[in-house]
């Protein structure tokens, strides 16, 4: 194991990486190593190395839905969170890295004439993330526009279409462990003078009703159908419901906010006060949108 990690180190790879730091959520212990590859022959022959050592592997974009246990990480986290290359036009059709973050890239797509992704304006996560979760608000969503997708499975790239059929509610065929994504390509549409106002309304709103001024992994939990799970929290009286550090945000009940110095035990419990109790009370079993490492 030892050649192993000395020759992940060699890729770049360091030891003893707080979670805390590579999630927005801000929590959890160290991972035992973690590596951002330069580009995506790294990522692949860290790949190997690790099938080879038989080490745990978890890919992070920007960690904007996760939380990291207090207990760490026993293997290597890569972190997917910086582009291999800038996006490159042609015509309607745009190639993006998966390391790219996602308002960057709309922010570019408008610079380049072009819309068709604003509603998404504000999500914190990368391109490859947000393909992976088929990433959605304001009524539109990543499949709107998303046409291919270059993704590794078994350690090998594919060039894989997308199937509108395929892609459904925070979920799509490109996601961890079955697949990494590596690179999107996206159909957008001329911008007709109204992109620029539907962007600035999309993170008004944002602003205006999310706690964006604490960590969060985001909406903690799946819509459940015909409901709403920050109306049914808040319907609870759960909101400003606290354990430790980590509390219901008072702006938006569907967020659980770290305000205190949170642990992710903090966070684990709160997260099942609040499921318990809406079940309890509305028969509304929540799905947890987040995930764990």
């Amino acid at each position: 194991m030892e050649s192993y990690v000395k020759e992940l180190m060699r890729l770049g790879a360091e030891q003893g990486v707080s979670l805390a730091t590579l999630t927005s959520m801000r929590v959890g212990g160290e991972a035992a190593l973690a590596l951002c590859p330069k580009d995506e022959q790294t990522l692949i022959e860290a790949l190997r190395l690790c099938g080879e050592a038989g080490l745990p592997l978890m890919v992070l974009g920007n960690g904007t839905n996760v939380i990291a246990s207090d207990k760490g990480y026993e293997g290597l986290i890569i972190c997917l969170n910086k582009p291999w290359f800038a996006p490159i036009y042609r015509g309607r059709r745009v190639r993006v890295s998966a390391g790219m973050p996602l308002s960057a890239f709309i922010l570019d797509n408008l610079a380049h004439g072009l819309r068709g992704l604003e509603r998404l304006y504000g999500i914190p996560g990368s391109v490859g993330g947000a393909c992976a979760m088929n990433a959605g608000a304001y009524g539109g969503e990543i499949a709107d526009c998303l046409r291919s997708v270059r993704a590794l499975e078994r350690g090998e790239p594919l060039e894989l279409a997308v199937q509108r059929e395929d892609m459904g509610y925070r979920k799509s065929p490109f996601s961890f462990p079955n697949r990494i994504v590596l690179e999107a390509e996206f159909e957008l549409e001329p911008d007709d003078g109204s992109a620029e106002a539907l962007l600035q309304d999309c993170a008004k709103r944002r602003r205006d009703k999310q706690p964006l001024e604490f960590p969060s992994a985001g909406s903690t939990f799946k819509r459940p159908e015909g409901h709403f799970a920050g109306a049914l929290i808040e319907q609870c009286g759960l909101k400003g419901r606290r354990i430790g550090g980590a509390s219901v945000s008072n702006k938006h009940a569907g967020f659980i906010i770290n305000d205190r110095n949170a642990t992710a035990e903090d966070v684990e419990r709160l997260i099942e006060l609040v499921r318990s109790t809406v079940l309890d009370k509305t028969g509304v079993l929540l799905e947890c949108e987040v995930r764990r490492i």
